[in-house]
């Protein structure tokens, strides 16, 4: 996610995002619901013609057919045989209520390491109240001797829990049946207005990390952060996802802006399949304006903006649509010949109806402010966010890292590649570009006292010391590495962590085992300088 000021001379404080309003973090409040299952009551299921349930069913290639490791002979008949989680999903919406109704499975074997009483997921909606209402849930696996199924769960905050009657083994696979409903909160209304990927608008409705996720299992422990205001705190595994969204009392001219390979079975109804992603997200409006390039690798970059990205509402007839489109495709094309092949066919980028960008595997979203501001010269935050939010399809959506006690791995990598991308477009911006979004923030020891470039977003009291810190610093970090290595072992080295994080969750030290013994050396003063811990 990308964090600026709207007006250099205003001097405004970002919070967590691209928002500009000067509001101090405060603590969120998670209530909690446990329920105690009866196994007589199912969970209910939506209301769909069957005619459109099929069209839910994963299709046999989706399916990995890899063998269960560490499991006895027998253990787990008809088990263990997916890599990554598969998710289907049917969501009714009822566009006008803002109101969702999922249906939500779950395939997931267990390849932590270690036999599991519990399962896991993430609920990021439940960050916010009245938001979320659980229908139910219901586990099922089997073993060679028993049903294991679950006996209770609890929702707190983000973390849903799901108690199981029996440990699950290694090797061994569940499957989940989740049902929830999701009342959509307004954007721009106390908290939510920090949070515009996931709200509505009078022309717009956003579902951005609306769907749960499986909790990382790391040391046996299932990694759900504490939700604040700074920053983000999203760790997910890839997964797959098949998706069926079903939309009613919308106009007749909705338009929908989602990642993935497409299907319309019928009239209202939207299906996807989106392989290898940390989740999945959607953006639907009856004003978008769609305009499509395709990328140097042969993508194709789709732009969903509104009538202003066009016309300029502050600045004149200047065609901000335009620039963004050709940014994006400039920027990822560049990005996939330095840090591996965009994995899609096609990508996403929605103009946002609210102050702010943010990044999802696959779609991108990037403020309403910066097409409205944009002047027709490159140097400017339409470039700067649009360049930003594609660098994350690589730092977060094809390397995954925990970005609440780690964040520097997604944010200054995607900062610094906004210097990249001006480099190679636009070399008479380099100057610029440092002063302006870096230098003229981070000036002195002050601007980033007690706050190393490794730091944890609980690390913080205020935005501007994280942003200072991780992104800006990071930045400079990330220059100084590349001046004590060279620019050549500097691209490898980025080059080489991309391929070895693929579709992982990766943690700090993948990314420096890269590096040889000599080239440690090499930077061991930069290190020492940027990083708490620089012992590596």
């Amino acid at each position: 996610m990308t964090t600026v000021l709207l007006l250099l001379t205003l001097l405004i404080i970002p919070l967590s995002g691209c928002n500009f309003r000067a509001v101090e973090p405060a603590p969120l409040t998670p209530t909690t619901v446990r329920v105690t299952i009866d196994h007589g009551s199912p969970v209910p299921t939506l209301n769909v013609p069957a005619s459109r349930v099929l069209q839910i069913i994963p299709t046999p290639s989706m399916q990995i057919d890899i063998p269960p490791t560490n499991t006895p002979d027998g253990a787990c008949p008809g088990s263990g045989a997916y890599s990554r989680s598969e998710h289907t999903v049917a969501a009714e919406i009822d566009y006008a209520a803002k109101i969702v109704q999922v249906q939500h499975q779950v395939q997931w074997t267990n390849h932590s390491g270690d036999a599991v009483d519990t399962f896991v997921l993430n609920l990021e909606p439940n960050r916010f109240s009245g938001v979320v209402t659980m229908n139910g849930v219901t586990v099922e696996a089997l073993t060679g001797e028993e049903i294991i199924q679950a006996t209770a769960f609890e929702l707190t905050g983000r973390r849903l829990t799901v108690e199981l009657s029996a440990p699950l083994a290694i090797g061994c696979a569940l499957q989940a049946e989740l049902s929830y409903r999701l009342a959509v909160p307004p954007v721009g209304t106390g908290l939510n207005a920090l949070n515009g990927y996931f709200g509505y608008t009078v022309r717009q409705m956003n579902l951005g990390h609306w769907l749960a996720t499986v909790a990382v299992n790391r040391g046996g422990e299932w990694i759900s952060h504490d939700a604040v205001q700074i920053g983000e705190q999203i760790v997910a595994e890839s997964a797959d996802w098949d998706v069926t969204l079903i939309v009613n009392n919308a106009p007749s001219d909705l338009t929908i802006a989602a990642p993935g390979q497409l299907d319309r079975p019928e009239n209202a109804v939207w299906h996807y399949q989106l392989e290898r992603s940390r989740e999945f997200a959607a953006s639907m409006s009856d004003e978008f304006n769609v305009t499509l390039q395709d990328a140097p690798d042969g993508t194709m970059v789709e732009l969903y903006s509104f009538t202003e990205a066009s016309t300029g509402s502050t600045s004149g007839a200047v065609d901000g649509a335009g620039h963004a489109l050709l940014v994006a495709v400039n920027s990822l094309g560049m990005y996939s010949d330095l840090f591996g092949a965009f994995p899609y066919p096609r990508f996403v980028v929605v103009e946002g109806d609210f102050a702010d960008g943010m990044e999802f595997s696959g779609l991108v979203f990037v403020g309403r402010d910066w097409f409205r501001g944009y002047t027709g010269e490159p140097g400017g935050y339409l470039t700067i966010i649009t360049v930003h939010e594609v660098a994350h399809q690589w730092w977060y959506a094809r390397v995954g890292n925990d970005q609440a006690i780690t964040p520097w791995l997604d944010e200054a990598l995607a900062t610094y590649s906004e210097y990249i991308f001006f480099e190679e477009f636009y070399p008479d911006l380099r100057d610029w570009w440092w002063d302006f979004r870096v230098n003229s923030f981070v000036r002195s020891q002050s601007d980033y006292i007690a706050a190393s470039v490794d730091s944890p977003v609980y690390t913080f009291t205020t935005v501007r010391q994280y942003i200072n810190a991780v992104y800006l610093r990071g930045a400079r970090m990330l220059h100084a590495l590349r001046e004590d290595l060279g620019t050549d072992p500097f691209f490898d080295w980025l080059r080489r962590y991309s391929e070895a994080g693929a579709n992982r969750v990766v943690t700090p030290d993948i990314f420096w085992s890269l590096l040889t013994p000599e080239q440690l050396e090499q930077t061991r003063e930069t290190r020492a300088e940027y990083l708490t811990d620089s012992d590596y």
